[in-house]
């Protein structure tokens, strides 16, 4: 079983930052999962549970603007500030929790965005060692929900001039999920969002051009699990920057029959599950 613990480090500009771990006694193998738009760290429960017997251990953050974590729900200055709590989060762990791996990084939508940015701009064997593969769920790398024109139009003047402000990010708990017990929990966790600030999103429009342009410094082992027709980010975007991906221990499964865009929370978990653990269990034994 896990021995499970919280706390709060400083992120950048000294924001308060919050996280928690799941670690096995003598546990020589890591992951490290980063948490989507809206919600945060305590949604992979379901996850971190089915592993509960194997040798595995856990640690997640909330994002700024997310979870227990301090800031406005759903605004960062810039967006590029997910990306050093991000890193401060790598380097933290790395001082006082992980000291042999293998370690996978796992991320969902915004947080395969920032795992990718990351991986694309800082990331390398010598200053990460023990970063041996990565794992992407429905990574954002295009929209797939239309945004409204005026939302679009204006999200520049809203930057400028009001940059706090939020709105709603168009998304309803029945993209996320087809499973009608997890809609209820998610209806009410209180920590969950549905609003994002227009520094967000630009930063996001910015960052898909800026991951494609980068996608040949990707270079770790990788495994794609994406809905074939996710109804929140763009589906064919993943494929295509998953064939771009220079590294030959490469695997993507997509999911069909409607699966939604939290595939580790929807009707077809537990497929999902045992793809990923397949896929773990090979990366542990060195495959």
């Amino acid at each position: 079983m896990y021995k499970r613990s919280e706390g709060f480090f400083p992120g950048h500009q000294d924001l308060k930052i919050f996280f928690q771990t799941w670690e096995k006694p003598n546990s020589k193998a890591s992951i490290i999962i980063m948490h989507g738009q809206g919600e945060h760290s305590e949604s992979y429960h379901r996850v971190i549970d089915f592993f509960k017997d194997d040798e595995w251990s856990f640690y997640a953050m909330d994002l700024r603007g997310h979870g227990r974590s301090d800031g406005k729900r759903g605004y960062a200055e810039h967006f590029n500030d997910y990306s050093r709590d991000y890193e401060i989060f790598l380097k933290h762990l790395f001082a006082a929790k992980i000291k042999t791996g293998p370690v996978v990084l796992l991320a969902h939508s915004l947080g395969a965005m920032i795992q990718l940015k990351f991986l694309s701009e800082s990331y390398s064997p010598t200053t990460h060692p023990l970063i041996t593969a990565q794992v992407c769920s429905n990574p954002l790398l295009d929209f797939g929900v239309p945004v409204p024109r005026i939302k679009d139009a204006g999200a520049e003047l809203l930057s400028k001039f009001f940059p706090q402000v939020t709105m709603w990010n168009e998304l309803t708990n029945k993209m996320l999920t087809r499973d009608q017990d997890v809609i209820r929990e998610f209806e009410s966790d209180v920590l969950r969002h549905d609003v994002i600030s227009s520094r967000v999103y630009l930063g996001m429009k910015e960052n898909r051009t800026f991951l494609f342009d980068r996608v040949g410094r990707v270079i770790l082992p990788t495994l794609f699990q994406i809905a074939e027709q996710d109804p929140v980010v763009s589906s064919s975007a993943s494929k295509d920057y998953f064939e771009r991906l220079p590294s030959s221990r490469k695997r993507i499964l997509v999911y069909g029959d409607g699966a939604r865009h939290e595939i580790y929370n929807d009707i077809i978990r537990d497929q999902v599950y045992q793809d990923l653990k397949k896929y773990l269990d090979g990366i542990k034994s060195g495959g």
